[in-house]
């Protein structure tokens, strides 16, 4: 039968059965809500559709697939025999105000000793509600009806807690007692009504905040790549990602003017991922990795550089490294007769990062060299640009090992050379 989920369309149908709606699946309980009491319900056998929904089930059949569900129950009870209950599920597309497609409006029984519903943003009692979660900057204050036609002692009760992921704390608020009550890790909520008292019930005693936890917010750890016999490999370290996260690999062969998507996968909670680049270009590759929360929040991480030649191993070695090994200062001397360009109005180092900066030649400027320090795996590890054909640093703060230093004219892009240094 047509429907959306359970809950039919405006348009309704027709005498020959055409709808604009989708279909509600066979043996699936659907409300209808009537315009008047003389309304009539009327199912025409057009109406009936072989194919099996897209979301929702068959009873008689095989469940179909579909996204994980997200959602909390609470329970009012009066006593074992008497309650009341409604769903909260979250969905990133979802509205705070009450929609027909997404939502059911609370409709409470005849006679009913107790009725809870939570209440929408435009001030629509639901018994179904459909929500965003909040991000990190807001919480999400969901209002409660509580209401009951006697006077005595109640109890909210938490029960399903399907998927809703351990970033977000969720309290149960009580304004007419100033308490409040951690409703993930405890169920229960025990209260009175007084029914000579308006404040002890109704809409405005108690909601649901739900917000983020900062300390169980999503970090990205370290983020690295390197040279490998297969290309360039990815490789990054989050805590808090849980199964939630989308990680998106990225890559820069201009300077970081552009970037290209070079694949990217849904976390798994493993901690530490990798992610292959078969075929990184010649030159300079920046790598940087693109991370989505679970509300859509998305972060990046720093840009991790390698540099790839292009097999000709004929590069000149115009620069000499003294001391090697050292275990403070460097120094660099470049050899200007193998290097074009003038080196008059010479000025000091220019930056000196873990990231490269390198400063375009305008023209008519004096000659500019870019000095890279790279791992033995090809990461750059600091960068500068200086117009001196002599220049140091210190390393001391770099762990012992081996290391690579390249000059390149900043001019035509050439390698004036490249050498290694011994880092004590």
């Amino acid at each position: 039968m047509k429907g959306d989920g359970g809950v039919g369309k405006g348009s309704g149908g027709t005498s020959n059965g055409s709808t604009n709606a989708n279909i509600i699946a066979s043996g699936q309980a659907f409300f209808v809500k009537a315009v008047n009491h003389a309304s009539t319900l009327t199912f025409y056998e057009t109406a009936k559709a072989t194919a099996q929904p897209a979301s929702g089930f068959l009873l008689m059949g095989t469940p179909a697939q579909s996204a994980v569900v997200q959602y909390m129950r609470l329970i009012l009870q009066k006593d074992s025999v008497n309650n009341d209950d409604m769903l909260v599920f979250f969905n990133s597309t979802a509205s705070t105000k009450y929609s027909p497609y997404e939502d059911a409006e609370y409709r409470p029984g005849p006679g009913a000793p107790e009725s809870l519903a939570s209440i929408s943003s435009d001030s629509v009692k639901l018994a179904i509600n459909r929500l965003p979660f909040p991000n990190q900057k807001a919480s999400l204050t969901i209002p409660l009806s509580v209401t009951a036609t006697a006077s005595g002692q109640y109890s909210l009760i938490r029960t399903d807690l399907k998927s809703i992921p351990p970033l977000y704390d969720i309290w149960l608020m009580d304004n007419y007692k100033k308490d409040s009550l951690d409703i993930r890790n405890n169920t229960t909520y025990v209260f009175n009504i007084d029914l000579t008292d308006p404040a002890s019930f109704g809409i405005n005693r108690f909601s649901l905040v739900i917000r983020e936890n900062p300390a169980l917010g999503l970090r990205l750890l370290n983020f690295t790549a390197a040279k490998t016999p297969a290309g360039a490999q990815v490789v990054w370290k989050t805590e808090n990602e849980q199964n939630y996260t989308n990680f998106t690999v990225e890559r820069s062969s201009d300077g970081g003017i552009t970037f290209d998507v070079l694949g990217g996968f849904l976390s798994s909670d493993l901690g530490t991922y990798s992610f292959p680049d078969k075929n990184p270009p010649v030159g300079s590759d920046q790598y940087r990795l693109k991370l989505e929360d679970v509300n859509g929040a998305i972060t990046y991480s720093g840009l991790v550089t390698l540099i790839y030649g292009n097999g000709d191993n004929t590069i000149p070695n115009n620069i000499s490294v003294y001391p090697n090994p050292a275990s403070g200062v460097i120094n660099l001397a470049i050899n200007q007769s193998s290097s074009t360009g003038p080196t008059d109005n010479l000025s000091a180092l220019q930056t000196n990062s873990l990231m490269p900066s390198l400063a375009a030649i305008p023209t008519g400027s004096p000659q500019l060299y870019s000095i890279k320090i790279m791992s033995i795996t090809g990461s750059v590890i600091a960068s500068a640009t200086s117009a001196q054909n002599t220049w140091q640093t210190n390393v001391g703060s770099l762990p012992p090992g081996t290391y690579i230093i390249q000059v390149v004219n900043s001019g035509n892009n050439a390698v004036v050379g490249k050498s290694t240094f011994v880092k004590m």
